[in-house]
């Protein structure tokens, strides 16, 4: 074997260097390109030939990973498939941080013992690359049949990493805040997307739409999933409809498992993954997909996954950006869901509003039923409603009212008495006094076979009139057409209404009892849940029960016989509203105001007025029933807040990105002049420290465009201002 001669003359060795390195300088310039998968080829073969190497390779570090590597000469493929971060002579310049050089494997044994066996060397040299972060990246040449490498040679890749360092970071800075600017755009379309949809479902379908585009891929899906980890909810984008359920079953039993006991995103390709390997999904063609979880505060509340159609790998930077998306789809779905219930409970008291209006004018149980089995098919589109009400002789229910209208039908609805002790479904109500589902009739042993047939009863809600434990009656609710699966604001309507006809029997029958005895409705004012006043034309309690001892803080000794503050100075004017109009004959049902608590803090109540009058039908005062809705305005208060708070998230999200773009500008023009500006120039420490607060202000931006929650902080006097610290999400929990 030839050695190189190591005496060539100074000035020689120096044009050489020279003329090498505005070789590879002017190559890479030339070449035009923008990435480091571009850069690295040509460096990692002009250090080849630079040195005179049989085979050289570069590599850029990220955290503990190898970001980029690139490989040029003889052993080029044993060099790709054994070389990391944890090998030998990588760990030695990490630890050392500074040059490796072995100029005989001879001498060298114990670092050669460090190297893979299949990688065959005479000596090498390692180098370092520095940025202002600590180590950027190492530079490895090494040789087999070439000969051996000098000193002069050590020292001339040590001074080609020292000037290529700053070309590479440059690179990567480029490529990060073209990384950044493309997580923005992306965080922005999926921050539209939420505060615009009407439904989750629709906003599901629009995210995973929007995350195909942005991520680049052939298609996608969204499954939303229980505490149980079942399905829920699920949402696609360009998967073929025909092989939709068996993609499903595939990703659902297999890829799923994995995801979740890897407990980090999951990339798998098809030509060596066998959990892609399956018929279903070759029909499909998929030939790679990656999964991650949908995660908010710990919980998982689904799975995010993307497809292509062709073989590509996923690179390090489209996972991490998949897993932001991911998080922000996250927290959406939760906002989404919590803003949703809000409104289904408002919804639902609003509907229970308006049917307690509806009913409070009936005066008989008939009237009643008849208005419940009519309305009850409007608010749960149903096809039937049947009522049936307790009789304690007959032990039985008996047939009340029913919306079928079909005369042969109504004829077999009243001859049904469902009798205890014989029927299953008479027993269970009155031994749970629950609601009972049932979703599919043809297959329960509860509903009589004749009663399925009869009314080709395909599902069935069944909720008891039930008033102080006791069991009065049920209304059936039908679906014929088809099966159904009732919702769980379905069963909340059903319930309330329920609730509303067993306190109006309940009052029927008290009322019954009234005309029977005083001491009875003494009793039934004085248990009441709702407080129950009433006052002379003067003003003056003339009667006070528990439930306003409760709401205002006035025992009743206090508050018999005189007048109590409880209705505040600014709505002194209703009370003259209330007579003129109770006088009149009108009846005052369900307003809204506030009334006075003896503690001196003010009570959102509903009130119903309706006149006190003596034997001869004359008034001699005003009874009012009061009842506590704090908590519905605390819901409509909650609303508002969640609007405010989206609000201000959109505001924050577009002043990030705006202001962004500029200040990108900035900071790389600053790098810029502080690479190309020695330390001696007067304004070096300026332009440094322009880029410095730059940077500070970039951060600061970055946390605006990460707000998720409104929160303030105290400003100068008693001012607020938004807490950008408390109010952004904290990546790094």
């Amino acid at each position: 074997m030839k050695y190189r001669k190591s005496n060539t003359a100074p000035l020689e060795e120096g044009n050489k260097f020279a003329m090498w390195l505005q070789r590879l300088q002017n190559l890479c310039i030339s070449s035009n390109k923008k990435s480091l998968e571009d850069i690295l080829p040509v460096i990692a073969k002009g250090i080849g030939r630079f040195i005179n190497a049989e085979t050289s390779w570069v590599c850029v570090i990220e955290g503990e990973k190898l970001e980029f590597f690139s490989v040029s000469g003889a052993q080029a493929k044993a060099v790709a498939d054994n070389i990391s971060l944890k090998s030998g002579i990588c760990t030695r310049i990490l630890e050392n941080r500074r040059p490796l050089f072995v100029d005989n494997s001879k001498n060298n044994k114990r670092i050669i013992r460090d190297l893979p066996k299949n990688i065959k060397i005479n000596s090498f040299i390692g180098a370092p690359m520095f940025c202002k972060k600590g180590i950027l990246g190492m530079l490895f040449v090494i040789n087999k049949k070439k000969g051996l490498f000098t000193k002069e040679d050590a020292v001339s890749l040590s001074i080609f990493s020292t000037i290529i360092s700053p070309f590479i970071d440059n690179i990567r800075l480029n490529a990060r805040q073209s990384q950044t600017q493309k997580e923005l755009e992306a965080l922005q379309s999926i921050i539209d997307t939420t505060l615009t949809s009407q439904n989750l479902e629709s906003m599901l379908y629009t995210l995973i739409q929007k995350v195909v585009q942005v991520m680049g891929v052939n298609a996608g899906e969204i499954y939303l999933m229980d505490k149980d980890n079942k399905i829920t909810l699920r949402t696609s984008c360009n998967i073929p409809e025909e092989t939709l359920d068996q993609y499903y079953e595939k990703i659902n039993g297999e890829v799923m498992k994995e995801l979740f006991k890897k407990g980090e995103s999951l990339a798998l390709y098809a030509e060596d993954e066998p959990l892609i390997k399956s018929q279903y999904i070759n029909s499909y063609q998929v030939m790679s997909i990656l999964c991650t979880s949908l995660r908010n505060n710990n919980r998982v509340s689904g799975v995010l996954h993307i497809d292509t159609l062709f073989k590509y790998t996923f690179s390090p930077y489209e996972i991490k950006l998949l897993e932001i998306l991911a998080e922000r789809i996250a927290l959406a779905i939760e906002n989404k869901q919590l803003f949703d219930s809000l409104n289904e409970e408002i919804e639902i008291s609003s509907i229970l509003l308006q049917t307690a209006e509806l009913i409070s004018n009936h005066t008989t149980t008939d009237q009643l039923l008849k208005r419940i089995v009519n309305i009850i098919p409007w608010f749960i589109n149903s096809d039937w409603c049947c009522t049936y009400l307790w009789n304690e002789s007959k032990n039985a229910f008996i047939p009340a009212e029913t919306s079928m209208t079909a005369k042969p039908l109504s004829s077999i609805f009243k001859k049904m008495i469902l009798t205890s002790g014989i029927f299953h479904l008479t027993d269970k109500i009155l031994k749970t006094r629950n609601s009972i589902i049932i979703e599919d009739a043809a297959n329960s042993e509860l509903i009589p076979k004749d009663y399925i047939n009869a009314f080709n009863a395909k599902s069935v809600l069944i909720v008891p009139f039930v008033s102080r434990g006791y069991v009065m009656g049920f209304m059936n609710i039908i679906f014929a057409q088809a099966p159904h699966t009732f919702t769980t604001k379905e069963i909340a309507i059903a319930k309330g209404i329920a609730n509303q006809v067993a306190v109006f029997l309940e009052n029927m029958k008290l009322n019954e009892g009234i005309k029977e005895s005083e001491e009875r409705y003494r009793t039934l004012v004085e248990n009441a849940t709702d407080a129950i006043t009433s006052i002379d034309l003067d003003g003056i309690v003339i009667s006070w029960n528990k439930a306003a001892e409760e709401l205002y803080g006035y025992t009743k000794e206090e508050a018999m016989a005189k007048k109590i503050p409880v209705v505040p100075e600014d709505r002194a004017s209703e009370l003259p509203f209330f007579f003129e109009n109770v006088i009149k004959g009108k009846m005052i049902s369900n307003f809204e105001t506030k009334r006075r608590h003896k503690k001196g803090h003010l009570i959102d109540v509903s009130l119903t007025i309706s006149p006190v009058t003596n034997e001869n039908g004359e008034i001699i005062g005003f009874s009012g029933i009061a009842r506590d809705i704090s908590e519905k305005k605390h819901l409509e208060e909650k609303k508002i807040q969640l609007e405010k708070e989206s609000a201000m998230i959109e505001l924050a999200g577009a002043a990030a990105h705006e202001i962004n773009q500029p200040l990108t500008s900035i900071m790389a023009r600053a790098d810029l002049l502080i690479t190309e500006m020695p330390k001696e120039d007067p304004f070096f420490r300026s332009v440094k420290i322009i880029s410095e607060e730059s940077k500070r202000l970039a951060a600061i931006v970055r946390k605006i465009g990460q707000i998720t929650r409104y929160k303030t902080k105290p400003y100068v006097g008693e001012k607020t201002i938004i807490d950008i610290e408390g109010a952004a999400k904290d990546d790094h929990k």
